[in-house]
């Protein structure tokens, strides 16, 4: 962190995405000892200065963004939550000395894992320490309190953190406490986002389940606990530079919190804690933690579905929607056997994760696909600086046939990628000198190699993910070259060149013919063609590689990035402007659906999203008219069930009123409770940038369903 800020000391505070403030003791303490201290030491400097020439030009011209991992710490995990509630501290620590016990330090390599378990040991005691003196404040307020209900209140504050979570649970409070005290810890650890607490509705499930039984706890006052936590989960939030903050606006910890599913015999999941922990999210209403459904077709009951509904007529951007079959294949794509797939939670935006076995980045770095469509037209060339920054795959005019044009799209995505991969090796390099032992002490397989999960300790670990940002784009635009220059000859490809050049201006009635060419979002079949076509070669070309922890993987989800990412790029065959925001997800562009959301998923399911792991986003916009009554409510869950049939992964909806986005967009100040579905993440609208905001107003709005 300390470079992002010595970078940003004087502008920090006046970004439009994100901003910080500091007073003038935080500047002189990070100028006279933290900046002296970390300079030259950070995991972005030793990055950046590894890092290849064509990976590098193509990350300064906007084609990639991989700078998120150097910046932050690990993140988009589910560390072993269950185990540290269940076993405690003491559980962990006893399975540490056992560890320790079994090494002969006369043998090679023992001496090493000796020193890393010393580690985990320390770490323990340090998240022991700081919970005992939470406990002590309690103790020493309810020592000054004269209200004796709330001296009583503080007391047991007191008790519980004096036994979590040192100690195993044995309340559904202190198996809130415990995993709290723990996630406290590991963000306190790293500068990241997204640690998951991942199925609660299933471990957390005996202590519910105990508690009521024995009159201890009432479900009003359990749900009264739920929606504490809740406010504390939205507390902390992320610190970021400039560059990336563009690409997650908003904030956002990516705090996943996952209800429904099946359990690991395959059986339907879903319990009353299941029902409460979305009626926690229904009451608060804040932007964290984001509440995530699996959900299966086959044994989840309608009771369910309808209460998720519910929640996304209120219009706060939860839940995120996922198929849980497809869920289950991803993490079987990923390498883990069925049994443990089954257990599967979804991880910071709509990744795919398991709870305190797997290891990777699921976002590494981010792809360009309205860079790929410029090169392939521009032979390499970055149109904004015109200098030749990716590969020459000859000039377009030569082109003989659609083909050909395809094969050099093809041949622009391989080299971009290839540059990814190397960017990629070094990223892992460096951050095997940057162990995170608060993160490994709840991976069990940690402690039995006594290897930090930055070394790949975890008991699976799969290459990094490699996500792509501009799917509608992409499409819309080879479907555009091949429509208008190749089927109907209404322009030359050097005509349609130059029109891109002039951002269509004097070239008003090719811009006319781009954007009447067949569009994604629209069950057309000549566009879902390529769709498949393409995206297929995407996830092959990506699995080619292999990094020192396993096989590369391919996602779909842009955070924020397609707007940035937007601003790099130039008018597009698609019919879209220069500069502008590219599509979002698995999206369609902005108003180029027109046939209602049945369409639209039927496009969208020309995607094979089992191998796109990494997890794919799709985002819809509705009026908030249509889920006032029983008609809309029975449509939306039709709707959702047909998502599930045709093996799409995720959708996601902002329920909100047009003119309600843009009164917020012109008053700030009055609308700052106003919360919106970005991509992946909920977030506060009036604080993401304009052109985020001008991105999501600008989404088709679905006014009717029809889920045949």
């Amino acid at each position: 962190c300390w470079s992002v800020l010595n970078d940003e000391l004087d502008t920090i505070s006046e970004r439009p995405y994100d901003p910080f403030y500091l007073d003038s003791d935080d500047r002189k303490l990070f100028e006279q000892e933290i900046k002296p201290f970390w300079k030259g030491r950070s995991n972005y400097e030793q990055w950046l200065a590894q890092i290849p020439d064509d990976t590098k030009a193509l990350r300064d011209t906007g084609v990639i963004y991989i700078n998120r991992k150097a910046v932050r710490g690990f993140g988009e995990t589910t560390a072993g939550y269950e185990w540290l509630v269940r076993e405690g501290l003491e559980g962990i620590e006893s399975k540490i000395k056992a560890r320790r016990e079994e090494l002969d330090l006369t043998r090679p390599g023992d001496y090493e894992k000796d020193y890393y378990l010393k580690s985990l040991l320390l770490v323990a005691d340090g998240i022991r320490i700081l919970a005992s003196r939470y406990g002590r404040e309690a103790e020493m307020m309810a020592a000054a309190e004269s209200d004796p209900d709330r001296r009583d209140e503080l007391l047991e504050i007191s008790r519980i953190c004096n036994r979590v979570p040192a100690q195993p649970a044995s309340s559904f409070r202190e198996a809130l406490q415990s995993l709290y005290f723990y996630q406290t810890c590991i963000f306190m650890e790293q500068n990241a986002a997204s640690y998951n607490p991942g199925r609660m509705d299933q471990y957390l499930w005996p202590y519910f389940q105990n508690d009521l039984a024995s009159g201890a706890l009432t479900k009003e006052q359990a749900q009264e606990l739920l929606g504490c936590l809740w406010v504390k989960f939205s507390e902390p939030c992320l610190f970021q530079d400039e560059v990336t903050a563009e690409f997650a606006a908003g904030y956002p910890m990516f705090q996943n919190v996952c209800v429904g599913g099946v359990d690991d015999a395959g059986r339907d999941a879903v319990n009353d804690l299941s029902y409460m922990i979305v009626q926690a999210t229904m009451d608060v209403q804040l932007y964290q933690p984001s509440l995530s459904v699996r959900y299966s077709l086959a044994k989840n009951p309608s009771k369910f579905l309808r209460k998720i509904v519910e929640l996304i007529s209120l219009g706060t951007g939860f839940p995120a929607f996922h198929n849980d079959d497809i869920g289950i294949r991803m993490l079987m794509n990923k390498g883990i056997p069925l049994k443990e797939a089954l257990n599967w939670n979804p991880c910071g935006c709509v990744e795919t994760n398991l709870e305190g076995r797997l290891r990777h980045f699921t976002a590494l770095a981010d792809i360009n696909l309205g860079s790929v469509i410029e090169f392939a037209l521009l032979n390499g060339v970055n149109r904004r600086t015109g200098q030749q920054v990716s590969l020459s795959t000859g000039n377009p005019d030569n082109f003989a046939d659609f083909d050909e044009f395809l094969g050099a799209v093809k041949q622009q995505f391989s080299h971009i990628t290839r540059a990814v991969v190397k960017g990629n090796h070094v990223m892992d390099e460096v951050c095997m000198n940057r162990p995170c032992p608060a993160l490994s002490l709840t991976f069990k397989e940690c402690i039995e190699k006594a290897r930090d999960y930055a070394w790949g300790g975890a008991k699976y670990n799969t290459g990094n993910g490699i996500i792509l940002i501009g799917v509608a784009d992409l499409i819309n635009s080879v479907a555009a070259v091949k429509h208008v220059v190749y089927e109907t000859g209404q322009a030359t490809m050097a005509e349609l060149v130059q029109a891109l050049d002039d951002d269509f201006a004097g070239h008003e009635e090719l811009l006319k013919q781009c954007r009447e060419a067949p569009k994604y979002g629209n069950d057309d079949p000549q566009v879902d063609r390529l769709v498949g076509d393409l995206f297929t070669f995407f996830a092959d070309e990506i699995e080619r590689y292999e990094s020192k922890f396993g096989t590369m993987t391919p996602g779909i989800l842009p955070v924020s990035g397609n707007t940035p990412f937007g601003l790099e790029v130039g008018a597009l065959p698609s019919g879209r402007k220069a500069w502008r925001p590219l599509a979002d997800g698995v999206s369609p562009s902005g108003g180029t659906d027109r046939l209602g959301p049945g369409a639209v998923l039927k496009s969208v399911s020309q995607i094979c999203h089992d191998r796109f792991v990494q997890g794919t986003l799709l985002n819809l916009k509705v009026e908030p008219e249509m889920l006032r009554d029983e008609n809309g409510i029975q449509q939306l869950m039709a709707l959702l069930k047909s998502m599930c049939s045709l093996g799409v992964y995720h959708v996601q909806f902002n329920v909100i009123d047009q003119k309600k986005l843009i009164a917020a967009q012109q008053n700030p100040d009055e609308h700052r409770g106003l919360l919106v579905r970005v991509a992946g993440y909920t977030a506060y609208f009036t604080e993401l940038g304009k052109d985020v905001q001008d991105e999501i107003i600008g989404r088709t709005v679905v006014r009717e369903i029809s889920a045949s």
